[in-house]
This record gives structure tokens, C-alpha cells and sequence, in this order.
């Protein structure tokens, strides 16, 4: 499957201490993996209510990238009524399609910022918009330094988050610069040779702005592979 990043939610202000306990308990690890797989690993602990306070106590990645919400937004009520016509029959009625959308966040219409990568698996429809295939590092492991390397699995707080950032930035920074690739930092997604300098320091340079975006944000980081 390879490796895919998501942004994990931040806590609200005052709850910064139970969200790191929450977190650890829930496993602080190579693989976070979702919480439906926790379950099925871990007996005999309640994971549903842990699950049920750590929502209770973040801000959502959707939240941050701003994205609007079913039944607070015209723009989003407008966008689930466009996806109902869109349905094949049989199909609720529209009043109960949207009920069931209420609260439901479009990323579909938040403004672009770096949380949306250009290197994801949104398309294929497992992972949300705002997921960075990190499994294109694979190409740059040339250049990552070892243990910064080894951290890319890793499943961290936004302090942590933060160090992986900065030692990306560092080692990107010093790859473009060998290499005369400073300007692809600001350059839009475009075909590159594969494995090509343009195409690594490319890939770099999003990695490092896509965790410098989260991490500089408070949300934590789920490697999962």
C-alpha cells in the first residue's frame, strides 16, 4: 500500500495535556493506523470511549484548511444538493440525503493552501484531500539524511512534527542549492522525468512545505503504512 501522511486533529486550547495522553494511549507508533484497527488489536480497552473524548477535545484538520460545512454554508448545501442529482435511483429523498450530509465538511471547496498536496492519493478515494503520498520520498531516500528518513514513519505530535520539517527543509534547502533547484520550490505540479533532480527536489519541497503547513498549525502527523 506504501506510505500515506494525514494530519491528525489539534486540541482545542486548555486541552493540550490530555489530547499528548490521549494520543500516546492510542498509539504513539511506526503505524498509527486508524482507530478501527486499534480496536481489533487491542481487547479489553475502551477504545470507543477514548475515541469518543479525543474527538470531543481537537480541531480537525477541516477546520483548519476551512473548509465549509453542510448545513452552515450555503456553497456546501449547494455542492451535497449537485452530488443528489448526481445519485442513481434508488436514492432517499433529497430532504433525507441531506440530513444525513448535516455537518458533513467539503473539502472539495476550501481554498488552496500547502495542506493540499500536489503528490496524493485523494483521487483514488481512500485517503482525504489533504493526504500527502509520502511514499514518493522513496525516490529521494538518497538524500534524506538516515534517521531523518526513519521518522518519515513515524506517527508524531506537532512538536515532533515540527523537528521532521525543519530536518526536511534543511536537507531540501542544501539539495536545491547543490543543484541549482531553488526555483522549483514555488513551481506548480508538472510532469518531471522520473527520479530526475527536478522531480526529486519537487517532490522535496512538498513534503517539507506540507509539514511545515500542519505542524506550524499544532496537528499532529499519522504515518500510515
Amino acid at each position: 500500500m506504501g506510505l500515506d501522511w494525514n494530519p491528525l486533529g489539534k486540541p482545542k486550547p486548555g486541552f493540550e495535556d490530555e489530547f499528548a495522553s490521549i494520543f500516546q494511549q492510542l498509539g504513539e507508533s511506526s503505524n498509527w493506523g486508524w482507530l478501527e484497527k486499534r480496536r481489533r488489536r487491542r481487547e479489553g480497552r475502551d477504545i470507543d470511549g477514548l475515541h469518543k473524548r479525543w474527538g470531543e477535545i481537537q480541531i480537525k484538520p477541516h477546520e483548519t484548511v476551512g473548509a465549509p460545512q453542510v448545513g452552515s454554508s450555503a456553497e456546501a448545501d449547494a455542492w451535497a444538493r449537485e452530488r443528489y442529482q448526481e445519485m442513481e435511483p434508488p436514492k432517499p429523498s433529497e430532504s433525507e440525503f441531506m440530513q444525513e450530509m448535516q455537518g458533513h465538511y467539503v473539502l472539495a471547496l476550501a481554498p488552496p493552501c500547502d495542506g493540499f498536496p500536489f503528490y496524493s492519493n485523494w483521487p483514488a478515494g481512500y485517503v482525504e484531500r489533504f493526504s500527502f503520498r509520502a511514499q514518493w520520498l522513496s525516490d529521494c531516500e538518497d538524500i534524506i539524511p538516515e534517521d531523518t528518513f526513519a521518522k518519515c514513519y513515524e506517527s508524531c505530535l506537532a512538536t515532533a512534527f515540527a523537528v521532521l520539517a525543519q530536518e526536511l527543509r534543511d536537507c531540501t534547502t542544501s539539495y536545491a542549492l547543490a543543484s541549482n533547484l531553488q526555483h522549483i520550490e514555488f513551481e506548480a505540479g508538472r510532469d518531471f522525468e522520473e527520479k530526475s533532480p527536478e522531480s526529486k527536489a519537487h517532490i522535496l519541497y512538498s513534503a517539507t512545505r506540507w509539514c511545515e503547513y500542519w505542524s506550524s498549525r499544532g496537528h499532529a502527523l499519522e504515518a500510515d503504512w
